[in-house]
């Protein structure tokens, strides 16, 4: 019976995973494909806008269910472009605020820098100057917190030195405007890498300086920025024509005032560069042609001037009354959006849910199984090694006891071996006397083998102590490496209980030496005078 309920959950578990195998290999990698059609849709928004737009939404979809914010903000940022480019601007918003309310919430700098630029632009176009100003400010404060953290890192500085700039021109500040230009130098680096638009400064300045009257420096500025725009794929050589042609109107040049601002009309209607300052500059045009006398064609360029700012006062009038309607209508759709992920994601989690379940049941069957074979063995073993150490240890101690009594025999028979030295050598002391008194001229050869035997006797007693007391000289080495040796062998002396005419008579010094030993010791070891320097030596 067991067997076969193990069968059968083996033969569910297989299909699972094939089933579940198969849906991979039909889908493709999902996160490099969607990634691949984002960068290709943000590529091509400007040739194929509604193609764009439906990609860049399936990818927003996608990156939200996978919680990949930063690729979310990076869609919607793009989404809003194309919105802006077709003139929708309500959506246009919407895009944006929902991609600044996911950038703040992720703490995406970068990306926020960049939101608040392009809300800025957009309330510009409604002229809502306090909402603009906020944008930019805003921009400009978490652009310098970027920089601040990295020097290297300043487009978005730049950018927002920029917007401030045109703004403060457009509202007539020309001083805080040429301040701002001046800011966009951020440093040297920056210049001389070429990272700022240098022919969008130019052409800002320019315009400053016409309208200033400094008309020569306009000319000069205003022709640099033409010549190094010419032929690139930038939205201000719209600007740049714009500007010329009022130049060339101020020279009263009439003929190449018309000639710049038809040069600007067709980079708007074959490039769709700045087509928001189409009414400007056929309302412009008008002017010249009437300065002209040529009153039909001035006519016929202002009624099409009426007629483009009525159709765009038209549609900025219909998003001015949605404005206010949009953060709470990107607000609900974002919440209604969070609700249904949830949804979706508590579906989810239940389907793991009970495959987790079948799976843990396998696993604790199997586990059961081996769990008890492998405790039924551990308890065998464990009463093993208990058995095995309470014998170690037992052996062990036996070992230790049978070491202290061997050392205590040898510390004896070496403290006898060292007493019989001693007495030997009283004997060869007073022989030696007799002799010194007696045959005096015998005297002194048998002085110096006596004492080079002395010295063989105490290395023959040195080697014993060493092998009864091992560690002793290595332990009173290490913590007091200052000792000399004739120190250490008083040290030895002195564990065996050794008195000092004892120690003399083996050491073969005076005993006034001994005690002067003693007390350099003593000095060298740091003993107090109240501690015995015999007990300290005992315990090494």
């Amino acid at each position: 019976m067991l067997n076969r309920l193990l069968r059968i959950i083996v033969i569910f578990l297989f299909a699972y995973g094939f089933s579940h195998a198969s849906v991979i290999q039909v889908i493709p990698d999902s996160t490099s494909y969607y990634t691949n059609q984002l960068d290709r849709a943000i590529k091509q928004h400007k040739l194929y806008p509604n193609r764009s737009y439906g990609v860049l939404k399936k990818s927003h979809n996608y990156f939200s269910q996978q919680k990949d914010t930063s690729l979310v903000v990076k869609c919607l940022m793009n989404m809003a472009e194309i919105q802006l480019l077709k003139g929708k601007y309500s959506l246009s918003f919407d895009h944006s605020w929902e991609g600044l309310y996911l950038s703040k919430n992720a703490e995406l700098n970068e990306e926020t820098a960049k939101l608040h630029i392009r809300l800025g632009r957009l309330y510009d176009i409604f002229s809502m100057n306090d909402e603009v100003f906020y944008h930019f400010n805003e921009a400009l404060g978490i652009s310098k917190d970027i920089y601040f953290e990295n020097e290297e890192d300043v487009d978005q500085l730049i950018a927002s030195y920029m917007n401030l700039a045109v703004k403060e021109r457009k509202l007539e500040n020309y001083k805080i405007a040429l301040k701002h230009l001046d800011s966009c130098l951020v440093n040297e680096t920056v210049v001389e890498n070429k990272q700022v638009e240098m022919p969008f400064i130019d052409a800002e300045r320019g315009y400053i300086m016409l309208r200033l009257g400094v008309l020569n420096e306009a000319e000069r500025l205003l022709h640099s920025a033409s010549k190094n725009t010419d032929n690139k794929p930038v939205h201000y050589r719209t600007n740049i024509s714009m500007y010329l042609g009022e130049l060339k109107t101020a020279t009263n040049e009439l003929d190449s005032a018309a000639f710049y601002y038809n040069k600007g009309l067709r980079l708007i209607r074959a490039k769709n560069y700045r087509s928001d300052l189409m009414p400007d500059i056929l309302r412009k045009l008008s002017q010249v042609y009437n300065k002209k006398q040529q009153y039909v064609r001035a006519y016929n360029y202002l009624e099409q001037s009426r007629k483009v700012a009525d159709s765009m006062l038209q549609l900025r009038n219909i998003t001015n009354g949605e404005l206010f309607e949009i953060k709470d209508g990107y607000l609900k759709s974002l919440s209604q959006k969070n609700e249904q992920l949830a949804e979706q994601e508590l579906l989810i989690a239940e389907n793991e849910l009970v495959q987790f379940r079948l799976k843990i049941i396998l696993g604790l069957t199997v586990f059961l199984i081996v769990a008890l074979s492998v405790v039924y063995r551990m308890r065998l073993k464990l009463k093993r090694t208990l058995l095995d150490k309470k014998e170690t240890e037992l052996q062990a101690k036996v070992k230790e006891e049978q070491s202290k009594a061997q050392i205590e025999s040898k510390s004896k028979e070496l403290t006898s071996y060292a007493l019989q030295l001693i007495d030997k050598e009283k004997d060869i002391d007073e022989l030696l006397q007799v002799l010194k008194e007696e045959s005096p001229s015998s005297y002194k050869a048998m002085s110096y083998k006596y004492t080079k035997g002395s010295k063989d006797l105490w290395d023959s007693f040195n080697l014993r102590f060493t092998e009864v007391n091992s560690q002793f000289y290595e332990k009173l080495k290490d913590q007091h490496p200052d000792l000399s040796v004739t120190e250490r062998k008083h040290c030895a002396l002195i564990k065996l209980n050794f008195g000092t005419k004892e120690m003399a008579r083996i050491l073969n010094i005076e005993p006034h030496s001994v005690h002067i030993s003693r007390s350099r010791i003593r000095k060298k070891i740091g003993l107090d005078r109240s501690a015995k320097l015999e007990n300290y030596i005992a315990n090494l």
